[in-house]
């Protein structure tokens, strides 16, 4: 699979080494790495193409004429510049807007180009597709955006990534790293770097070496947790716990965790049960046969609703999801409720003893539930 907005890019790029170069360009998206990795390579190759200077300006609080001054000189004794700029946000709307692409009408520089970068890390960085400004420099220019990536997307570019430095990164691999990391590229760029040194003397990293090399992100050991109480393994749960505790974790923040997680499980089963239980393997298969009969943000969008956490881990949720029934888990959330309900209200035992005695009743719970199924 290609990476998502890549071919806009690679036009663009390609168009400029034609020597058909754009005056404006809007690099933008919730993918900062390829929006600044997209930038870079577009204002390197104006710079090449009109032999210009790169210049770059941060515009937040900043009027338009700051923006335009660099690119609409006409001095005999200046250079051609491409300017690139950010937090541009506040340039979008009402007379600013106006008075922006005004300036870019009554002509740039000959050689000069501006390009906005906005990667949305930044209040004054994002981009509001609804803006009169973001649609003057789309007309008069190219818009490009690059936003989070498909998990699909995300293991066939690491794997490429690995193969351009004569690695293979297997599969298994592959999914274990953007489990572990998330779906940021940067992250996964980093991590990807650090198994490639690992593995020097090694042709193929497989997924052993990034479990030395990954450590277990919270949300993952949490996961892990619900995974064992579902198996009725209160000693594994209890040691990864313990783990999590040791690490500065508090048994509140773990407690919050796990009752989101068993939402996301009761949410992904609700919504598997609906769609008519269709049987699917993979997340290519999950999204055509579950994914696209549900709407984004059905449980009211934010953290707490399966529909809107990233698309691989919503994969997972509803994977895991086929192994509970709703009743089941309906009486997993009531105990963790209460567990909670325990803890904030200073229970007699402490967090630590009510976190403990939790998995334990969940764990014993789980093995009882699966001797009545077995009789």
């Amino acid at each position: 699979m290609a990476i998502e907005g890549a071919p806009v890019l690679a036009s663009e790029l390609q168009a400029i080494q034609s020597g058909k170069p754009r005056n404006v360009y809007l690099v933008f998206g919730t993918e900062p790495y390829l929006v600044r990795n997209a930038a870079e390579a577009i204002s390197a190759a104006l710079a090449k193409v009109f032999g210009a200077e790169i210049e770059r300006i941060d515009a937040e609080g900043k009027p338009p004429a700051v923006v335009l001054e660099p690119v609409t000189s006409l001095s005999l004794f200046s250079s051609a510049k491409v300017t690139i700029v950010r937090n541009f946000g506040h340039l979008l709307a009402g007379d600013t807007a106006d008075a922006l692409l005004a300036g870019i009408d009554v002509g740039l520089g000959e050689g000069n180009a501006l390009v906005f970068v906005a990667t949305g890390a930044h209040a004054a960085d994002k981009v509001d597709k609804r803006l009169k400004g973001y649609k003057g420099l789309a007309k008069r220019g190219a818009a490009i955006e690059l936003n989070t990536q498909q998990p699909e997307n995300l293991v066939a570019w690491l794997r490429d990534k690995a193969s351009e430095e004569k690695k293979t990164l297997t599969l298994e691999a592959a999914h274990l790293l953007l489990q572990r990391v998330g779906p940021d590229m940067e992250v996964l760029r980093m991590e990807l770097d650090k198994a490639l040194l690992y593995c020097l003397d090694r042709d193929v990293i497989e997924a052993s070496d990034l479990e030395t090399l990954v450590g277990r992100s919270k949300e993952d050991a949490i996961w892990d947790v619900s995974t064992e109480i579902t198996r009725g393994n209160a000693v594994e749960a209890t040691k990864i716990l313990k783990e999590l505790v040791t690490s500065g974790t508090y048994p509140l923040v773990i407690l919050s965790l796990l009752v989101r997680q068993t939402r996301h499980l009761l949410q992904a089963r609700l919504l598997w049960e609906q769609a008519g239980s269709p049987a699917f393997r993979d997340p290519g298969s999950f999204q055509a046969r579950v994914a696209a009969r549900f709407e984004r943000g059905v449980f009211g969008g934010g953290a707490d609703d399966v529909t809107t956490i990233h698309p691989f881990a919503v994969f997972k949720r509803f994977e895991a999801s086929r192994e509970t029934s709703v009743p089941a888990t309906r009486r997993l959330l009531a105990r963790l409720v209460r567990a909670d309900r325990e803890i904030k209200t200073g229970a007699a035992a402490g967090p630590h003893e009510i976190l403990d005695e939790l998995v334990l009743d969940l764990c014993a719970a789980a093995r009882d539930g699966r001797s009545a199924s077995a009789a």
